[in-house]
C-alpha cells in the first residue's frame, strides 16, 4: 500500500514569525470592519528571503531612492556651491539663514531667544510670532557654528524633499506592509506641488513636513501592537512639541485634523473600532499635555506678545484640484488663464486628475472598507477647509462660502487656508498606497512570486467581481492599477524641474565674508543695509556673527514690503527736500552709526547720500557711509536732487 505523500514528507522547520496584516485586516483593526476573510491570508516567504521584507532595510532603501532622485537634480545647485546664498526668493531664505544663526548665538550668550535687539534696533522685536524654526536651528547648530549658516540652510533645503517623502513612506508601509506601493505613496507626499513650491521659496518652516506622517506612523504602530501605549504618548508628545517649535500654524492645523479624524473614526467605526478610537483619543490627549509642557516657554511668549497683522486670505482655487502641475498649462489656454488670473491658481495645491482618479478607483473597488471611507471623508473635509472663506474658480471669486465667519476668529484669521493641502497630500499618499497594494494581492502566489515579491503576503484582489471566476480579471486588475500608479509618478515628476532657481553669485560681499567690517564697524553699532537683494541685512548680520545691530529686518514692521528696504526709506524712491530731511531725522532718532550700500544691487535713491553731508568709501563690494549722528547733514535743494538722480 502506498503511503500518502503528506505522511512521509519531512517537514521544513521555519522560524515562527507573525505575518503582517493584509489591507482588509488593517481596516478591521483600525475601524472594526467585519468582512475580512482570514482564509485569504497567505504564508510568509521562506526564511532566506525574509531580509527582503525587513522594515529597516526597506526604509533605508526608500530614503536612498528619494535622495537619488532629488539631490542630483533639484538640489544639485545648492550642494555644488553650499556656501552661497543662492535661492532667488525675495526675503524668506535670508530670514531663515538669520534664524539658524540666531538660536545658537542667543543660547551661547545667555540671551532670550524669543526677543532680540539685533534687528529693528535699538528697540528690538519679539520673535514669538516669527517663524525662526528653533527645531531645525538647534539640530543644525553644530554645522552652523562650523561651516556657517548659509551652508546649514542649503543643506536643510536639499534634504527637505527626500526626508519628507521618507517619513510618508514609513506611514504608508506601516499601513499596508508593502514596499513598492509605499514607495509611490511617499513620493506623492514628498514630491508634491506643495512641497516643491515651499522648497523653491526656501521656507524651512513649510518644506520640512515630515512630522505629520511620523505622527501617523506612531498611531499605526500603536494600532498594530508594535509599540505600547506609554511609548506612543512619549513619542507623540515629542513629535507634537517639535512641530510646535518648527511652525505654529502647521501645529494648529495638525490639531484640527486630529480632532476631525477622531470624530470621523467614531462615526464610521463599529463598536470594537469605537473603543479603540476612544482609547487613542485619551492617549493623544496625554501626548498633547506633554507637548504643551515642553512648549510652555514659547507658548507663554506668544500669548503675551502682539499677534501679527492678519495676511490677505490665501484660499485654494478650485481649479487646483485638476491642474496637472503648478505653472505648466501644457498648451491649454484656459489653464494658462487660470494660472495667471487675478487670483492665480493657488501655488502648491495642484493635485491633478491622476490622483483624483486614484480616489475614485479606490472608492469603487474597496467600497466596503471603513478605512477607505474614513480617508475619503477626511480628504473632502480638508479640501473644503482649504477653499477658505471665498470660492475661487479659474482665478475669479464666485461665492462667499457659508463658513466664512470662521476665518475672522482671533487665531484662524492669521492662518493660510491653502496650506491645509499638506494633509490632503498625505491622505492622497495613503490612498495611492492602498490602491497599489491591492494590485499586488494574489490568491495563490507561485513560488517565484512568493520569494521575490516585496509584498509577498497579499491575497488576490478578490473583491473585483470576476476575480474568482475568470483568472484574467485579476491580471487586468493588477495592470490597470499599476498603470494608474505609473501616471501618478509621471505627472508627479512634472512638479520637479531640473533644478532650483539660484543666483549666479553669492549675495554676501567680501566686506562681510573677508571680515573687513571688523575695521569699519565697532561692536554693537547700529547699521542700515541698503540693497535690492531681499533682506540682505539679516544675511550679512548672520554671516558676521552678530557683531553689529541692524536697523530694520524682515520679521515684522521693521521692513517695508513695498520696496524691500528698511522702514522709513521707501519715500526716498522719489526724493524731495522734505523727505530727505525726514531721513536725516530717522538717522538721529534710531542712532544709526553707518549705512552699508550693496554696490552689486544699489537702489537708485542712494545717490542722494553724498549730497546732504555723508561721505562714503568703497571696500569689499560695499560703500560704507559713517553717519556720525548726521552732524554733517545739511538741507538740499531741488536742483541738487535733480542733478544727483539724473547723473549717468
Amino acid at each position: 500500500m502506498r503511503v500518502p505523500e503528506a505522511e512521509w514528507q519531512v517537514p521544513t522547520i521555519v522560524p515562527a514569525e507573525k505575518p503582517e496584516a493584509s489591507i482588509e485586516e488593517h481596516a478591521q483593526l483600525a475601524l472594526g470592519d467585519t468582512d475580512y476573510d482570514e482564509s485569504q491570508q497567505t504564508h510568509a516567504p521562506r526564511w532566506r528571503w525574509r531580509w527582503l521584507t525587513s522594515a529597516p532595510l526597506q526604509g533605508l532603501l526608500a530614503l536612498a531612492v528619494y535622495a537619488a532622485v532629488s539631490l542630483p537634480t533639484v538640489a544639485r545647485p545648492l550642494l555644488s556651491h553650499p556656501s552661497w546664498a543662492q535661492l532667488l526668493h525675495r526675503n524668506d531664505p535670508n530670514t531663515f539663514i538669520w534664524s539658524l544663526r540666531w538660536w545658537p548665538y542667543a543660547i551661547g550668550h545667555g540671551l532670550d531667544p524669543l526677543y532680540t535687539t539685533m534687528v529693528i534696533a535699538p528697540i528690538g522685536h519679539s520673535l514669538a510670532w516669527v517663524t525662526t524654526v528653533p527645531t531645525l536651528a538647534l539640530l543644525a547648530a553644530p554645522l552652523t557654528l562650523t561651516a556657517g549658516p548659509v551652508v546649514a540652510f542649503n543643506l536643510l533645503v536639499a534634504l527637505a524633499m527626500p526626508l519628507s517623502a521618507w517619513a510618508a513612506f514609513l506611514a504608508c508601509r506601516r499601513l499596508t506592509g508593502t514596499f513598492l506601493p509605499a514607495l509611490v505613496g511617499g513620493a506623492v507626499y514628498g514630491f508634491s506641488a506643495y512641497e516643491f513650491g515651499h522648497v523653491a521659496a526656501g521656507q524651512l518652516d513649510l518644506c520640512f513636513i515630515l512630522l505629520p506622517p511620523l505622527l501617523t506612523y506612531l498611531v499605526l504602530a500603536w494600532r498594530d501592537g508594535a509599540i505600547r501605549s506609554f511609548v506612543l504618548v512619549i513619542l507623540a508628545g515629542l513629535v507634537l512639541a517639535a512641530q510646535f517649535y518648527l511652525y505654529l500654524e502647521t501645529f494648529a492645523f495638525l490639531t484640527v485634523i486630529l480632532v476631525l479624524s477622531l470624530l470621523l473614526g467614531l462615526a464610521i467605526a463599529n463598536g470594537t473600532g469605537r473603543r479603540k478610537v476612544l482609547r487613542l483619543s485619551g492617549l493623544l490627549g496625554l501626548a498633547y499635555l506633554m507637548a504643551m509642557a515642553l512648549a510652555s516657554p514659547y507658548l507663554a511668549a506668544a500669548l503675551t506678545a502682539a499677534s501679527p497683522t492678519p495676511p490677505p486670505v490665501h484660499s485654494m482655487d478650485l481649479t487646483s484640484l485638476w491642474l496637472p502641475t503648478l505653472g505648466r498649462p501644457l498648451g491649454l489656454a484656459w489653464l494658462a488663464g487660470a494660472q495667471t488670473g487675478p487670483h492665480a491658481a493657488s501655488p502648491g495645491c495642484s493635485v491633478g486628475i491622476q490622483l483624483l482618479a486614484v480616489v475614485v478607483v479606490l472608492a469603487a473597488t474597496r467600497w466596503r472598507s471603513r478605512l477607505v471611507w474614513f480617508l475619503i471623508s477626511l480628504l473632502v473635509v480638508v479640501i473644503v477647509g482649504a477653499l477658505g472663506p471665498v470660492l475661487y474658480i479659474a482665478g475669479r471669486p464666485e461665492a462667499v462660502l457659508p463658513w466664512h465667519g470662521l476665518f475672522s476668529l482671533p487665531f484662524v484669521r492669521n492662518a493660510y487656508p491653502n496650506r491645509l493641502m499638506l494633509f490632503a497630500f498625505l491622505i492622497l499618499a495613503m490612498a495611492t498606497t492602498l490602491l497599489l497594494a491591492g494590485a499586488m494581492q494574489q490568491r495563490q502566489p507561485g513560488r517565484w512570486r512568493a520569494r521575490w515579491s516585496l509584498a509577498g503576503r497579499w491575497p488576490l484582489a478578490g473583491r473585483w467581481p470576476l476575480a474568482g471566476r475568470w483568472p484574467l480579471a485579476g491580471r487586468w486588475s493588477l495592470a490597470a492599477r499599476w498603470s494608474l500608479g505609473a501616471l501618478v509618478v509621471a505627472f508627479g515628476a512634472l512638479n520637479v524641474p531640473g533644478s532650483l532657481a539660484v543666483a549666479s553669485q553669492t549675495a554676501v560681499p567680501s566686506f562681510i565674508s573677508s571680515g573687513y567690517y571688523h575695521r569699519q564697524l565697532p561692536p554693537g553699532e547700529i547699521v542700515m543695509v541698503v540693497s535690492r537683494t531681499g533682506d540682505a541685512g539679516m544675511l550679512w548680520q548672520a554671516e558676521s556673527g552678530f557683531r553689529w545691530r541692524l536697523a530694520g529686518g524682515y520679521i515684522g514692521e521693521g521692513w517695508d514690503r513695498r520696496s524691500g528696504m528698511p522702514a522709513g526709506t521707501h519715500d526716498l524712491v522719489s526724493p524731495g527736500p522734505r523727505r530727505i530731511h525726514g531721513f536725516e531725522a530717522l538717522i538721529r532718532r534710531e542712532d544709526i552709526g553707518a549705512i552699508l550700500v550693496d554696490t552689486n544691487r544699489p537702489p537708485r535713491w542712494t545717490r542722494i547720500l553724498g549730497i546732504f553731508g555723508l561721505t562714503g568709501h568703497q571696500e569689499g563690494g560695499v560703500i560704507v557711509y559713517p553717519t556720525d549722528g548726521c552732524r554733517t547733514c545739511r538741507d538740499v535743494t531741488w536742483p541738487e536732487i535733480h542733478a544727483a538722480m539724473t547723473a549717468p
